[in-house]
Order: structure tokens, then sequence, then C-alpha cells
């Protein structure tokens, strides 16, 4: 799926739909670390369904209800295979904003994917927004934001974060591209399962290994001090990186090279 020409926004294998192809959903779904038993999952942005069908069949416990404002993209829900609404599964089209202040969705996790033809939605990234996020959260829930764009950026979007959920966040970038995963907890001592096997394509061990903070306790005198510090660590990953594809050609070989 294409939003625009240059950017491919979601990939799917017609042998296998539920697969988590492109390793920046695999990175999404890190929220296991903080939250590995969720029983309602709410997602800002549809795209091709990629992590829906993922945790649809891999959660069976969990509701999931899905927010999208472009009645095109719900359209193809038939060609991505997306399972039907059902008692776990609703897709609502809607405008995120209204409808989260307008209706209480109790999510355990909240993962924030938005994007247009434009890129990243920034309505749908700032302090305002993410207050509403974590209101709308469980006491011990995950917030899980996909985004995008240059470190100064970045570093305002983490900073905004940090103010709402009380420092309690985690970033890591994705290993093949230049997404940035963030994690931000309301429980101020997330617990962290000992045991990540239970979904092993996932390789949630070594994503720990990547994820980034800055300690909750550390204080800043003002706030360009946090954000030089923001800016510091995302630019220690955000960075050219010859591994990251530059063409879907490239981006496919890497794919089929990884899974033989």
């Amino acid at each position: 799926m294409y939003l625009n020409p240059k950017c491919m926004q979601s990939v799917m294998k017609l042998d296998a739909p539920d697969e988590l192809v492109c390793a920046y959903s695999r990175a999404v779904m890190g929220f296991l670390l903080f939250h590995p038993r969720p029983s309602h999952i709410l997602l800002i942005g549809l795209g091709g369904g990629s992590l829906v069908k993922y945790c649809y069949r891999h959660l069976p416990d969990c509701r999931i209800t899905v927010l999208e404002i472009n009645a095109d993209v719900i359209a193809m829900r038939e060609q991505f295979m997306l399972p039907a609404d059902d008692e776990r599964l609703r897709i609502i089209h809607c405008d995120a904003i209204s409808h989260l202040q307008e209706h209480a969705c109790t999510a355990d996790v909240i993962l924030l994917d938005a994007y247009d033809e434009d890129g990243l939605v920034a309505a749908l990234n700032t302090a305002e927004f993410y207050a509403t996020c974590q209101h709308q959260l469980t006491v011990s829930g995950v917030l899980v934001a996909n985004v995008w764009g240059k470190p100064s950026a970045l570093a305002g979007m983490l900073s905004r974060l940090r103010h709402v959920f009380d420092r309690q966040v985690w970033w890591s970038r994705s290993e093949d591209s230049y997404n940035l995963i963030v994690f931000a907890t309301k429980d101020k001592n997330p617990s962290r399962p000992a045991n990540t096997g239970q979904h092993p394509t996932l390789q949630l061990e070594q994503l720990t290994t990547r994820l980034l903070s800055i300690d909750p306790d550390v204080s800043f005198e003002q706030p360009e001090e946090e954000l030089q510090a923001l800016k510091h660590s995302l630019a220690s990953i955000m960075v050219a990186d010859d591994k990251v594809p530059q063409t879907y050609a490239d981006w496919k070989k890497l794919v089929t090279h990884q899974q033989l």
C-alpha cells in the first residue's frame, strides 16, 4: 500500500497475510515487553492492517478497536485480508481526535501509527493528543508511537511524551528504516516479562538491547537541557545506515535474505 508514490505504507505476503514483514511493525509489538497480556488494544491508523492481523491471530483473548479517518484505506481491507468485524474486532471510520474526546475506550495498549499522503499526521503528535491517549489508557497501559522525522523534530515529540507520561518513555529505531518506535508507559514501574519466547518471530529480546531512554529520575533545570539530551540520544541512532534499503527492490532483497 502506498499513500503517495514515494512512501510504501504497508506490505503483505499473499501466502502469509498475518506475518509482520516490516521490521518497524515487529518493533511496535514490543509493547508486549511492558504489557504481555492486554485485553483491549486501540489502533489509531489502519494502513494495510498488518498489526491488526497479527494481534487478532496471536492474542486471541484480546479485543481490538481501530480508528481510521480515510474511507479509501478501510475499503481495501478485503484486499489486505483483514478479518471481518466481530465481537473481538471493530474498525471505525472516524477522526481519532474527536472520537477519543467523545468516547471512553479504556485500552491497555494504544498503537499510534497514523500517516497520510503528506507523512506523519502532526495533529496526532501534540502534547494535547498524547494527554488524551494517556487518559484513555488503563493503569498499566502503554502508548506506542511509530514516528518519523529529523532528530530535532523527534526530540520535541519525545519531550512532549516524557512530560505527559511522567518521563516513562523508551525509544528505538527500526532496523530496516528510519522509523522511530516510542513506548510510553502509564505505570511508573512497568513489568518486563522474563520470557519473550512466546512470539519468536518478533525478536523481542533483541529489541530490549536497542531500547534507549533517559533515566526518569534525572531532572533538568531548563527544557532546553532535556531537548539537547534527547537530540544527543537520537543522533546516535538516526544516522545514515547502509543497511537501510533505498528502494523497494533493495528492501525486498533484504527481507528475502533474512528469511533464508
